[in-house]
């Protein structure tokens, strides 16, 4: 069984989570069923408590149990929530049923940082959680950096396994402006994915160079607001150079990516594990501008075309990215890279193997 949501809301947890699913076959000696979750409607409701949630929790529960009744659940796939408290409190509820319904549950730490906040937060929901984390066979984390989770609670077993994508890059809609150089950012808007950082670094840059642009892809993820962010835009004075085209998804989001010269990852958010979108510059060749953040580095490799920079210097990381990209130094690298490392295809289906062995544990 795989628990989680799958899109819609599109973000990065509930498309790896749709991806896992494919990987299983559908037929033969394994049986796979969905464990559906609809905590989040649309990102404004993420993490945060409602009435909603507590119904959903219950339905939830009762889906759960229907399965049980079917049949024994040899292994569960669950998505521990992360460092915030509303997901805590999920898996404080889920978490023993799951553990009573299925003979091994295994924990897919999707979202990162609960090590951070446990090791300074001794409260009992911190304490409650990391026994019912240990009583769980096994993790997977994306990076070797993340290891540190279930390091902290204990896990015995320790999987690192990379997200990977299906290549989608179109040569036909690589269209680039001429005199211009579009920086692109794609993923949740707010301070911990560095958006305000970014807009004030490329408002520096914009008053020194006057050919360069900023498109901006997502939404904003709440407590930081739309009206916040057409506010900072504003003061700077960037509503000439900064393009805010919402959630794209489909063609709309490879026309971004096409069109772009430059990608930028400013993440600083403690929840970072893996950044999916990296992945998805480094498809279409982009030279990527990302904070030296948690696990970016690794993800990105030490031969990556781009700049990965201390936190604090985005405008001197920019600056030397854009000053070659002017001089043409870099050669589409990253697709390659991507090819090597993080195309999804039928060799790269790791999940069937990894149940096998995870079902093989004492």
């Amino acid at each position: 069984m795989v628990a989680g949501q799958v899109p819609p809301p599109y973000g990065g947890q509930n498309v790896m989570i749709r991806q896992i699913l494919g990987q299983f076959p559908r037929s033969g000696s394994i049986s796979v069923e969905h464990l559906d979750f609809h905590f989040t409607e649309d990102f404004q409701e993420a993490r945060r408590a409602g009435v909603a949630k507590v119904w959903e929790l219950a339905r939830v529960l009762g889906r759960l149990a229907v399965l049980r009744w079917r049949g024994p659940i040899d292994l569960l796939l669950y998505p521990a929530g992360g460092p915030q408290t509303v997901p805590m409190i999920r898996d404080l509820l889920l978490l023993p049923f799951a553990l009573l319904a299925a003979r091994r549950v295994v924990l897919h730490f999707h979202a990162a940082g609960i090590a951070d906040r446990c090791a300074h937060d001794r409260s009992a929901l911190c304490g409650l959680l990391g026994r019912l984390y240990r009583q769980c066979r096994a993790a997977v984390v994306m990076t070797a950096f993340n290891r540190r989770d279930p390091d902290f609670f204990g896990v015995r077993r320790i999987d690192v396994v990379p997200h990977r994508l299906p290549d989608e890059f179109d040569a036909s809609l690589v269209h680039r402006s001429p005199g211009k150089i579009r920086l692109l950012y794609v993923g949740h808007l707010c301070p911990d994915k560095g958006t305000p950082d970014l807009l004030r670094a490329f408002a520096t840059l914009a008053a020194r160079q006057s050919d360069v642009v900023l498109e901006l892809v997502g939404e904003p993820l709440p407590p930081f607001s739309s009206e916040a962010l057409r506010e900072i835009i504003r003061e700077l004075g960037l509503r000439e150079r900064v393009e805010v085209t919402g959630v794209l998804t489909g063609r709309a989001k490879l026309e971004a990516f096409g069109r772009a010269d430059l990608f930028v990852f400013p993440t600083v958010a403690p929840y970072e594990s893996f950044g999916l979108v990296m992945v998805e510059a480094m498809m279409w060749g982009l030279p990527i501008v990302a904070t030296d953040w948690r696990g970016n580095r690794e993800v990105l490799g030490s031969d990556f075309e781009g700049i990965c920079h201390p936190v604090g210097d985005l405008v001197a990381g920019l600056e030397t990215a854009l000053a070659q990209t002017r001089a043409g130094a870099w050669n589409g690298r990253n697709r390659q890279l991507f090819l090597d490392r993080y195309r999804l295809d039928e060799s790269s289906n790791v999940y069937p193997q990894l149940a096998a062995e995870w079902l093989a544990l004492d």
